[in-house]
């Protein structure tokens, strides 16, 4: 679309009518608004969230941030912003991904440039284009604004003075926050708080909690669904992650199309009790949210020994007071390897977590409360640092004071091809396990597909698993 055409349309649509337009925004829409209007102090919280496993309730606070009017049903800065990102997918998109290419970062800010000038290719740059913005101090722009963009070998454009831009839109990010006094607390759980949110489940839960004290769980109740995964603690104790998936009509969305409900479990032996045998009990109730779209999923984890258990569980609408409950069996694993080998695999960083699975049921479960659909290749920017977490199992158990050497190499090849990237460190052990967490600097590494390479040498032995991912600019 012309410049001029674009322009006309984003001055004279108004923005609430191409936001709403009778639908939420998607998730994905979110994302790429919060991407974009992310301060650098959010950036460090959402990452923090991000290893936290509590993405949603820092989704929840950052647009309660910006909300003008709480009062009001709508949020006027998200309807203003998810009209700009919308129409940045609609004509910058290309090959960029939805929201559009690198131009969509500063469109979704400034909207179109006063001038846009192409830059013809040279022997020193390629070809690519200008946009030039005059000073608004009043929004927080203190100068004139140049973004300069180039085509990388695909064609697609790209930011070339990011940092400069990027440091220059930070102070129109911070003046977005409408409510700075909504921040990013957590409770003694290290769990975000949200206002007027209870923590720890509302007092509707903790009577429906209360209630599960016989052996079965109260009636009534909308269904719901639970999936447990395991990951290893020690010989004695196994950490259960469980997941909650309701049906979309089961809960009801608040007026930022969130949903927020308490999720709880009650655990008891599944074997019958011998005389003076003591029942191992757990009950934990928290409040969580999510976006509402399609199935609603919560999680929720315990930490139980090896063996049978029966499992009382309960989920709580925290905006309409229902409920329902449920009960399931469950065999903990005691994780009894002989054999050497490797957890899951977590490649992460900013923004970005993929997680690949490993070859026995302990994971890395480390980073965020479950990961119940790992994937198996993620993408990377350049100026992202790649960290790699896993566990490695030695497959035998060794007396404290005695603990093995384990040294873990890692290596970078390109598309086949050997880098020269070699970085040995040794892991600290247990008396089960070792725990790996490397970080790489990627900025020095050409876009491309890349296989990160693990060798860990345990004693005369090495054991090996590769992990492919993708670099961008």
């Amino acid at each position: 679309m012309p410049i001029a055409l674009l322009s006309v349309l984003l001055l004279t649509v108004p923005a609430a009518a191409l936001a709403q337009g009778g639908d939420r925004p998607s998730v994905t829409e979110l994302g790429w608004l919060e991407s974009f209007l992310m301060t650098e102090e959010e950036r460090r919280a959402s990452i923090q969230a991000m290893t936290h496993g509590d993405r949603e309730a820092f989704r929840r606070l950052f647009w309660m941030r910006r909300d003008p009017d709480p009062s009001t049903p709508q949020n006027e800065t998200l309807d203003l912003y998810l009209a700009r990102v919308r129409l940045a997918d609609s004509n910058f998109s290309e090959d960029g991904g939805y929201g559009g290419d690198d131009r969509a970062r500063v469109f979704v800010l400034l909207g179109m440039p006063v001038q846009a000038l192409p830059q013809p290719a040279t022997e020193e740059t390629p070809e690519g284009l200008l946009w030039a913005f005059p000073p608004d101090p009043e929004n927080g722009l203190a100068d004139t604004l140049e973004a300069l963009y180039y085509r990388d070998e695909e064609g697609q454009l790209f930011l070339e003075n990011r940092a400069a831009v990027d440091e220059s839109l930070e102070e129109m990010r911070r003046r977005l926050i409408a409510r700075p006094e909504i921040g990013f607390d957590r409770d003694e759980e290290g769990r975000l708080v949200i206002p007027n949110l209870p923590a720890g489940g509302s007092e509707r839960a903790r009577q429906v909690l209360a209630q599960m004290g016989g052996a079965t769980p109260p009636a009534g109740g909308f269904p719901f669904r639970v999936t447990p995964a395991y990951f290893r603690v020690d010989d004695r104790a196994t950490y259960v992650a469980l997941l909650f998936e309701t049906a979309e009509a089961a809960l009801t969305p608040g007026i930022d199309g969130q949903v927020a409900a308490s999720v709880f479990a009650k655990t008891a032996s599944a074997q019958e009790e011998g005389p003076g045998a003591a029942t191992y009990r757990l009950e934990t109730a928290h409040t969580a949210i999510q976006a509402a779209e399609g199935p609603t999923r919560f999680e929720a984890s315990l930490i139980l020994p090896p063996g049978p258990h029966r499992l009382l569980l309960g989920v709580v609408d925290e905006q309409s007071d229902a409920f329902g409950t449920a009960q399931i069996e469950i065999e903990t694993p005691g994780f009894p390897e002989t054999d050497p080998t490797f957890s899951s695999v977590v490649l992460y960083g900013d923004t970005t977590m993929q997680e690949y699975t490993g070859t026995v049921p302990g994971r890395a479960f480390q980073f965020g409360r479950t990961h119940f659909e790992p994937r198996s290749t993620g993408v990377f920017r350049q100026d992202e640092t790649l960290g790699a977490f896993y566990f490695f199992y030695p497959g035998e158990r060794v007396d404290d004071g005695e603990l093995p050497e384990i040294v873990a190499e890692y290596t970078l090849s390109r598309e086949g091809q050997d880098t020269g990237f070699v970085r040995p460190e040794a892991l600290p052990t247990s008396t089960r396990q070792a725990a790996a967490n490397a970080e790489i600097e990627l900025q020095d590494f050409a876009p491309g597909r890349y296989e990160l390479g693990i060798r860990v040498l345990y004693g005369e032995q090495v054991y090996e698993t590769r992990k492919a991912f993708t670099l961008v600019r």
